[in-house]
């Protein structure tokens, strides 16, 4: 069959964790059907990365996405929605869709369910559960006007979301959390949820250095909002207090927002991950307090053998028992225990660590997963 994959970002390895899944589900349905990718780019950067993908499926173009930011005052839809909308990419699906018959149709993010068209069987892969974030951010919300504001946000991506999930086929969400939320609201739409998997091979142990220093690493795309959150909390709440500790906080577009303290290190963009891990003596912290869906760094981190110390919401999509694969912790007094007991107990980080890992060997290497993505399009 022919799968047309249109994508809001770049379907690559080592940028954001939406890239890296993007990735492995095109490489697993080329292994038995003809894949034709189209997705948005920003940069010049951006084009040089999808590149590597070309080996990987028959056809990809990238196709440059410049944000308008005009109003659109008499539109009920998001503005997400307008901001992915371009005369190029609807030029580039029609394109595909006169040139070759396309069986099926997959549309990456909501932003860019805009793009199915009637015909081929309609698949939309919902990274996150978008108006739940929205309704999440108009509940903390305190002050009364800009609470009014996100609850008209909230309507708006609630209405779109469960519209665009009720015209699809098949809507695929990375957690039962959001697959149960969608339904709730959706009722016709036809949804389940396939988790993020990870290469357990790639992403192997690292070798025991007892007299290598303890560090706590949380790695992140600071474009992400939960992530610059996350690192503002280690590095105002949690790094002041271990003073000894390095904290490493890794990733690309770091905010100059975000507090220096002095014990932490900003190392960047980092393209293979794995060098910044080192066993039981990495402490894997990631205080994540919003968003929905799966985090692909948590994945790295089981898979690397790290003892994980998350949130509840950090922890969605994995079936951790507190304790066992990773510590949850949700206020600062639990993040400050939990870390003093992990530092104190290097049999405790290296035998959560191992629990971490054997999750990922039962549940999530794309080797396991892969039977549901191949059988997906086909029904």
């Amino acid at each position: 069959m022919n799968v047309l994959v249109v994508t809001a970002y770049p379907p690559v390895l080592n940028m954001h964790g939406g890239g890296v899944r993007m990735y492995h589900n095109i490489r697993i349905l080329s292994e038995e059907h003809s894949v034709h990718v189209l997705s948005f780019v920003e940069s010049d950067e951006e084009r040089a990365a999808v590149e590597a993908v070309r080996g990987i499926c028959d056809s990809i173009a990238a196709i440059p996405r410049k944000a308008d930011f005009r109003p659109r005052w008499f539109s009920l839809a998001p503005f997400l929605i307008h901001e992915f909308d371009t005369p190029e990419m609807r030029e580039a699906v029609e394109s595909e869709f006169r040139s070759r018959k396309i069986d099926v149709i997959q549309c990456e993010y909501l932003q860019m369910a805009q793009y199915r068209r009637p015909g081929p069987f309609s698949i939309l892969t919902e990274h996150e559960a978008v108006s739940a974030n929205a309704v999440a951010a108009f509940q903390r919300e305190i002050d009364p006007v800009e609470k009014l504001r996100l609850f008209s946000r909230w309507m708006a991506a609630l209405n779109y979301e469960v519209s665009a999930c009720q015209k699809f086929d098949r809507v695929v969400t990375m957690t039962k959390e959001d697959a149960g939320y969608l339904r709730s609201y959706a009722r016709r739409a036809n949804i389940r949820h396939i988790p993020i998997g990870i290469d357990p091979e790639y992403f192997q142990p690292a070798l025991q250095d007892p007299a290598r220093p303890l560090e706590v690493l949380f790695i992140g795309n600071f474009r992400h909002t939960p992530n610059v959150e996350a690192a503002d909390f280690l590095l105002r709440e949690i790094a002041p207090c271990f003073p000894d500790v390095q904290f490493v906080i890794a990733g690309p577009y770091v905010p100059a927002t975000l507090p220096r303290a002095r014990n932490a290190d900003f190392p960047g963009y980092v393209p293979d991950t794995r060098q910044l891990f080192h066993g039981a003596n990495t402490v894997f912290m990631a205080p994540l307090f919003s968003g929905t869906g799966q985090r692909v760094k948590l994945l790295e981190a089981f898979a690397m053998a790290s003892p994980v110390i998350t949130t509840s919401v950090g922890a969605l999509g994995f079936p951790i028992l507190s304790g066992k694969q990773a510590i949850i912790a949700d206020r600062v007094s639990d993040f400050h225990s939990s870390l003093t007991r992990l530092l104190a107990a290097r049999e405790l980080r290296a035998r959560i660590g191992i629990e971490g890992r054997r999750m990922i060997l039962e549940h999530f290497s794309w080797e396991k997963l892969q039977p549901e993505f191949l059988d997906f399009p086909c029904q």
